[in-house]
């Protein structure tokens, strides 16, 4: 085994030890924070056009079932409305799709989003094995921290998207560790076999390209199967394909180093409150303040900012997906409309027009603070002047919490039923309380779920 490969097992080995009773109580916080919020965007997710169309296929075809007549072995909530129950890995598969469907997914620097690769599997087994909450919020801060400590370690190939590859590593050990599976094992097998996703799919606005978290949720469930089952892995595998295809070994320190309960790749997250491209963020905020314009007033739109945001330097095709992965059209978006949420990001000709306005260069400055901060500064000119506005992280960042009512805001205007969106709140925010997961997401006919504390 190379020295790469065996930082990649010790990795996984320093998270699998992580212990509860260490983890700081904000950082606790923060997990339930995390899993409440994917929980949120997954349901969200799920009443797009093609997780419906999906979905209906899928209960044709038996993979999926209503709730009240769950199939053999459909032991996992689909989080579809009414909900409907499917085997972990399917459920996984289709609840981690839907969770990228409205770019409102978490995510950290440099680049990935962890969350959404985790949280879908570790959630689906965790009904199934009937685990504590404590067991699956573990569960999660170690598989989140083994796909931080990657996604920190290796640096993408222009061209390579950070989804539905390095994260199904971390899923794969969450799930070892609901189902009593050796975490090494299951993470060299998930390892053996990854997903080559690319930024092309996004600016062609590909819905497909919504699966790529699926397909590692579900490979995580999968790996730990197959190890069960006596299949070996391979993270020399994954060495080659993101050390040397796909990418660079750039920081081979974060695999290895010891475990700090202080500093868990967690509390360097970001939430999303712009359903667009975490690169455009800072720009749309900046945008905002600057909002709303009238569109035929303005001659000009500067956009300086950092290089890893000329990723989504681009004009949109025609539909909604292309427009949340061009930094043209996000920042028009914001300073029209004076708005980033779902709606807003509704494919419109005449935002598309504005964009057409907007120029994208790289700062110096910024460059010099790019991970920690990602700046950003949008200048509109108009026949009345100029004005200018920067944002260096926006709301959401860690370095810029939101506050707790405006993450249930979030999570009660995603989850859309009011009664739903109230229980579970209650019942995530008291997850380390919860005696058996499977009871977890079940609707609550009174809308008011167990006492706990909000997340």
């Amino acid at each position: 085994m190379s020295g790469s490969a065996h930082a990649i097992d010790t990795a996984v080995r320093v998270a699998s030890e992580l212990d509860l009773a260490h983890v700081p109580e904000p950082t606790l916080r923060r997990a339930l924070l995390v899993i409440a919020d994917t929980v949120a965007v997954a349901t969200a997710g799920a009443r797009t056009p093609e997780i419906a169309a999906l979905v209906a296929l899928d209960e044709h075809d038996a993979l999926v079932t209503p709730v009240d007549r769950a199939g053999a072995g459909h032991t996992a909530t689909v989080l579809t409305t009414p909900h409907r129950r499917a085997h972990p890995a399917h459920a996984a598969f289709i609840n981690a799709t839907a969770g990228t469907s409205l770019e409102l997914d978490e995510g950290m620097r440099p680049t990935g989003h962890p969350g959404m690769h985790v949280i879908p599997a570790a959630l689906a087994v965790a009904e199934r094995a009937h685990a504590t909450g404590a067991d699956l919020v573990r569960a999660v801060l170690a598989g989140y921290e083994v796909s931080s400590r990657l996604f920190r370690a290796f640096r993408l190939r222009q061209g390579v998207h950070p989804h539905g590859h390095i994260g199904a590593v971390g899923a794969a050990v969450a799930v070892a560790l609901l189902d009593g599976t050796d975490p090494v094992t299951a993470a060299e097998i998930a390892a053996t076999s990854p997903l080559l996703s690319v930024w092309q799919s996004c600016y062609d606005g590909a819905t497909a390209r919504n699966a790529y978290t699926g397909h590692a949720a579900q490979s995580g469930v999968r790996a730990s199967a197959l190890a069960r089952a006596g299949f070996t892995g391979s993270a020399g595998a994954l060495e080659v394909a993101f050390g040397q295809v796909a990418g660079e070994l750039a920081d081979e320190a974060a695999l290895t180093a010891p475990l700090r309960y202080d500093d868990l790749g967690i509390t360097r997250n970001y939430f999303k409150v712009h359903s667009a491209c975490a690169l455009s963020h800072s720009a749309v905020e900046a945008g905002l303040a600057l909002a709303p314009v009238r569109p035929e007033e303005i001659r000009e739109v500067l956009v300086e900012t950092v290089s890893v945001n000329l990723k989504i330097d681009r004009q949109p095709v025609a539909n909604d997906l292309s427009g949340r992965f061009s930094l043209q059209y996000a920042v028009a978006t914001a300073l029209v409309l004076g708005r980033s949420d779902v709606e807003a990001f509704r494919f419109r000709p005449e935002i598309a027009a504005v964009a057409e306005k907007v120029r994208v260069s790289v700062l110096p400055e910024f460059e010099a603070e790019w991970p920690d901060s990602a700046p950003a500064r949008v200048t509109v000119v108009t026949g009345g002047g100029s004005a200018a506005e920067t944002v260096r992280n926006p709301r959401g960042h860690h370095t810029r919490p939101l506050t707790e009512a405006e993450h249930q805001e979030k999570f009660a205007a995603l989850v859309g039923d009011r009664r739903t969106a109230a229980a579970w709140w209650e019942r995530l925010g008291g997850l380390l309380t919860v005696s058996d997961c499977a009871s977890l997401l079940e609707a609550d006919p009174d809308g008011a779920g167990p006492s706990g504390g909000a997340p």
